[in-house]
C-alpha cells in the first residue's frame, strides 16, 4: 500500500440517506452548511447543483456530486428553480416516486465520518467533485462502484437499501484513495503532504503506532529532516503542528475503541499513548467536551 493511501485502513465511512425521490416538474432543495459531507446521485433525468460563487453544475444519469466541506448549496430542476428546505421537501415529497415519463430520480444524502481523523484531508478536498457517470471501458474502483450503485437503485430488489448504503460508503474511501494518489494536490495541503515522502513517512509513524511516545525530534528522525525543517514543512501541508495531529488522531482511534470494543477505559488509554486512565480522561474531555465513559453511552 502506497503511503499515499495506507491511512485509508484505519477509516470508515456511512452513507446516510436524507432523501430519495423520482420527482417531475419544477422542483428544488435548499441544503444548508452542515459539519459533515453532502453526496447527490442522479439515477434517472437530471439535476442542477448551484453553490454559491460557482457556475452550476449538470448531473446527469449516473453522476454523484459530493461537497466535502459540508457547504450550503441548492440542487434543483433547474438553476432557477425556486427551493424549499429539506425538511419541507421531505413532507412533500420524500420516497414518492412520480409515474411521469420524464423526471428525475434523485437520491441525496450525507456521510458519516469521523472528522477528528478526516479533518485535514476534507479541508484539502475541493468545495464541490464531481464525478461524472463512467464509460464502459473504465474500470477504476470508482466507476465500478457507480455503475453497482445504479444497477441497485433502478432494480430494486430484496436487500437493494442494504447494499446502496454500502456501497455509498465505499464510494467515499475509494474518492479519497483516488485523490490522494492521482489528483494534483495543491502545495501546502494535506494530499500534498501525503505525496511528500518525508512527511508521509513520519504521518505513517503516528497512524500505525499511535500508542508510541512521538516526540519532535522522533517524527523528525523517522522523516529524514532537521527538527525545524520537519516542524515547519509539517505544519506549512499539514495545517497544524506534529503534536496537534498526533492528539487528534489518538482521539479519533479511541472514540472507535470506545464505540467498537468492550475494551475498558484503561485499556483504551494505553493504546493510544497515556500511561494512566487519569490523564486520558482529563485530556479526552478537553479536547471533545466529555469523558471516554460519556461518550461510550452516548453510543450506546
Amino acid at each position: 500500500m502506497s503511503d499515499a493511501s495506507h491511512w485509508l485502513r484505519f477509516l470508515s465511512a456511512e452513507g446516510v440517506i436524507l432523501a430519495q425521490t423520482r420527482i417531475a416538474g419544477d422542483w428544488g432543495i435548499q441544503f444548508f452548511d452542515r459539519d459533515g459531507t453532502y453526496f447527490h446521485f442522479v439515477v434517472e433525468g437530471h439535476a442542477f447543483v448551484d453553490v454559491e460563487g460557482m457556475d452550476p453544475i449538470k448531473l446527469l444519469p449516473g453522476d454523484i456530486v459530493l461537497m466535502p466541506q459540508g457547504s450550503g448549496h441548492k440542487i434543483a430542476h433547474s438553476p432557477e428553480s425556486p427551493a424549499s428546505g429539506l425538511n419541507q421537501f421531505l413532507s412533500n415529497h420524500n420516497g414518492q416516486f412520480s409515474k411521469e415519463p420524464i423526471a428525475t430520480n434523485l437520491i441525496c444524502g450525507a456521510f458519516g465520518v469521523d472528522r477528528f481523523m478526516l479533518l485535514p484531508a476534507l479541508q484539502s478536498l475541493p468545495a464541490v467533485l464531481h464525478l461524472k457517470a463512467s464509460s464502459d471501458d473504465d474500470d477504476s474502483p470508482v466507476s465500478a462502484t457507480l455503475k453497482q450503485l445504479r444497477s441497485e437503485i433502478e432494480n430494486a430488489q430484496l436487500g437493494s437499501q442494504i447494499l446502496a448504503r454500502h456501497l455509498l460508503s465505499a464510494l467515499f474511501i475509494y474518492v479519497l484513495r483516488e485523490w490522494a494518489e492521482s489528483a494534483p494536490a495543491k502545495v501546502n495541503t494535506w494530499f500534498f503532504a501525503m505525496q511528500n515522502p518525508n512527511i508521509a513517512k513520519a504521518l505513517a509513524c503516528i497512524h500505525e503506532d499511535p500508542s508510541k511516545d512521538w516526540s519532535l525530534e522522533a517524527l523528525a528522525q523517522q522523516a529524514g529532516l532537521s527538527r525545524s525543517s520537519f516542524a515547519k514543512q509539517f505544519r506549512d501541508s499539514v495545517g497544524e503542528t506534529p503534536h496537534n495531529y498526533l492528539t487528534r488522531w489518538r482521539f479519533g482511534i479511541a472514540s472507535r475503541l470506545l464505540a467498537q470494543t468492550d475494551l475498558t477505559i484503561s485499556e483504551i488509554a494505553s493504546q493510544v499513548g497515556y500511561a494512566s486512565e487519569q490523564a486520558f480522561n482529563r485530556a479526552f474531555k478537553q479536547v471533545k467536551g466529555m469523558t471516554p465513559s460519556q461518550e461510550r453511552s452516548k453510543k450506546e
